[in-house]
């Protein structure tokens, strides 16, 4: 009898601390759901936060008339730039011509070795048309892949030849894998406008640069191509 009810109590004390246990892990069940929707919160706010941060960069580096990644003028900068040449060239009647610089294939770059890989890739090349252009001439980032230029006192057989150069120390760029440090190919194709050929306005010359640079990279990239007439 006595092993009995000491039996029954064992089982007694067994499902109570049984149920205890069942409620200590309810309870921890309901603090993990809580924390993991704090922690979605947070991340949400974080992500807010980040976005707030990227936007009043670029609103400074806007104001500050320079691109971060390049040290070159940014694209603000350079079309009041061009605005200000095309005037000049239009009261002096000299020629001037625009130069587009657009890398090709960053964006496989940046997905293949990495968005640091692409970066380097743009800095290098802004550093070779910052030497291969007057001061004058403002080499500057006009955003993405591209970079640009305006090549004052320079008809479209200047420019063209002032393109090629780029283009051909472009193509002997080197820049390694971080993985290998194997070289990684880099080309680019370039476009160019002339005023007075292309118009007398900077929207003008931008248009039939953009335009023959799209002919140019349907042609197979790493070219360099004058704007039709």
């Amino acid at each position: 009898m006595k092993a009995h009810l000491t039996q029954m109590w064992q089982s007694i004390h067994g499902q109570s601390r049984h149920r205890q246990a069942e409620s200590q892990l309810r309870k921890l069940q309901g603090q993990n759901v809580q924390l993991e929707r704090q922690l979605k919160e947070k991340e949400r706010e974080i992500d807010r936060l980040r976005h707030q941060l990227a936007n009043c960069e670029a609103r400074l580096q806007e104001m500050m008339g320079t691109d971060v990644l390049t040290g070159l003028p940014n694209r603000h900068v350079f079309k009041e730039h061009l605005t200000h040449s095309l005037k000049r060239a239009l009261r002096l009647g000299y020629s001037l011509s625009l130069m587009i610089v657009d890398i090709d294939h960053l964006r496989d770059i940046n997905l293949k070795y990495g968005h640091e890989v692409g970066d380097q890739v743009l800095v290098e090349v802004g550093k070779i048309l910052m030497s291969s252009v007057r001061e004058i001439d403002m080499p500057a980032r006009w955003g993405g892949e591209e970079l640009v230029a305006v090549l004052h006192e320079t008809d479209s057989d200047g420019a063209l030849v002032v393109a090629e150069r780029v283009r051909r120390r472009v193509s002997m760029l080197e820049v390694a894998d971080p993985k290998t440090g194997q070289p990684i190919k880099v080309t680019a194709t370039l476009a160019v406008s002339n005023y007075p050929l292309h118009g007398n306005e900077p929207q003008d010359l931008l248009e039939s640069a953009l335009d023959a640079l799209v002919a140019a990279k349907e042609k197979g990239c790493n070219k360099v191509l004058v704007a039709r007439k």
